[in-house]
């Protein structure tokens, strides 16, 4: 069992289908609900965890209410999504809020919601990944704080201390595991706020803090290509910006790729035949032959995609052959593209980079060319982390076992069915 913290109860709170009957006349078309496209959002969830434990958050002049306030209200503006925002609260269920955002909003500054007795963390995880399905996004706020129930606390004080980092990461990477498997991913925006209120450290002691810094998080879940494209339009919109990010992806590797015949070519004679560069029996080191390939990484969480992570990770090899990566572009940095003709031009605008190799040699008739991203995750998480919260110097800018949390998460997605070895994995193959 995990749960965060405890406090007494008291919540607030296909495709268009038309159907035609003949008789003598016909009568009118009665539209059902379409199915939701692939790349289109289906709604929003929001969802608050309200147990005592985030009650310090909302007392006050705080930044928590600042950054919630914002994202519902952004939220509700992000479009196309085909149903309107829902908002609900957390603790045990999730329930409904009962107004729309501007009701909630007001009611973060005048009422008291996060009064609930008890939130276990891998059954709200449960919930929030159920709403994540069907192209839909959840998100859920929590100070993501991992403990056993307090009956379990008061036979052992040490618990939570001694048994984070098994029983309780483990309750969490088999849900994760789950969501991984079904290609769900998870993208985590850590945040910080001034607490004042009723602060339970690990033994459950209850200590007043009056404006200490706390962290929290806001978990955004959603099946991998509608995942990415909310990323984009949320963070394009936010104020705020968090103080760290990290995205957690699953589904399958990019394999497919475009090689170009004319786009930041170099070198006489080569020809390019699908995935296969042929001719290249006079390449030499004076004497290079460069060519470059598009490739589509959209699905890849929003750090892979970035130039400085694919300069540090790819992989290149190709034996004992001359072979190396030049550079990465995003396609609108791309030069030259006025001069590509219409089947070029349709290769790039497919792509959303371009990785240019240069040939200086090569000792066999057929040389293969392996290109690998491995999948790897930041963790700046190992630093916000503490395992004795019951000092204001233990706890500073830190979460009690948030990186038994994280590496639940960690495991499921880099060992779990739905994991994926690499975020990229090519094959060219170089011919004499």
């Amino acid at each position: 069992m995990i749960r965060t913290r405890f406090g007494p109860i008291n919540t607030v709170f296909g495709l268009g289908l038309a159907i035609v009957i003949q008789s003598c006349n016909l009568a009118p078309k009665e539209a059902e609900t379409p199915t939701v496209k692939a790349d289109t959002i289906n709604q929003i969830n929001f969802l608050l965890e309200t147990s005592a434990s985030m009650g310090g958050y909302l007392n006050g002049s705080t930044e928590f209410k600042n950054i919630v306030s914002e994202f519902a209200n952004k939220l509700s503006q992000i479009e196309p999504v085909r149903k309107p925002l829902a908002i609900y609260t957390i603790s045990t269920e999730a329930q409904p809020y009962p107004g729309d955002v501007d009701k909630f909003v007001k009611s973060l500054a005048t009422v008291p919601l996060a009064n609930a007795r008890s939130s276990e963390l891998h059954t709200i995880f449960k919930q929030v990944g159920e709403k994540a399905r069907n192209n839909s996004i959840a998100l859920l706020v929590s100070d993501c704080i991992l403990s056993f129930p307090d009956e379990d606390i008061k036979k052992n004080p040490q618990i939570n201390a001694t048994d984070a980092s098994s029983v309780l990461k483990n309750e969490i990477n088999r849900q994760f595991a789950q969501l991984s498997k079904d290609t769900i991913n998870a993208t985590v925006y850590a945040y910080s706020s001034a607490f004042n209120g009723t602060y339970y450290d690990y033994q459950n002691k209850k200590q007043k803090l009056n404006g200490e810094a706390r962290p929290f998080y806001i978990w955004v879940i959603g099946k991998q290509r509608i995942l990415n494209l909310f990323n984009q339009k949320l963070q394009a919109t936010l104020t705020t910006k968090p103080d760290k990010q990290l995205d957690f992806g699953g589904g399958g590797s990019v394999t497919d790729y475009d090689l170009f015949f004319t786009l930041n070519r170099q070198g006489e004679n080569w020809n390019a035949d699908g995935q296969r560069i042929t001719n290249l029996k006079g390449v030499r080191a004076d004497r290079p032959a460069e060519f470059a390939i598009g490739v589509n990484l959209s699905g890849l969480p929003a750090y892979a995609q970035t130039e400085a992570y694919l300069t540090k990770n790819l992989v290149v090899s190709a034996g004992n052959a001359g072979v190396k990566l030049l550079k990465i572009e995003p396609k609108e940095s791309v030069k030259g593209t006025e001069k590509l003709k219409t089947n070029e031009a349709r290769m790039l605008s497919e792509a959303t980079h371009v990785l240019t190799f240069k040939v200086t040699q090569l000792f066999e008739p057929t040389t293969p060319v392996f290109i690998k991203l491995p999948v790897r995750y930041d963790t700046w998480y190992l630093n916000q982390s503490t395992m004795d919260d019951r000092t204001a110097a233990g706890r500073e800018g830190k979460t009690f076992a948030l990186e038994h949390l994280m590496n639940g998460v960690r495991d499921a997605y880099e060992t779990g069915s739905g994991a994926a070895k690499s975020f990229l994995q090519l094959t060219i193959t170089l011919e004499q």
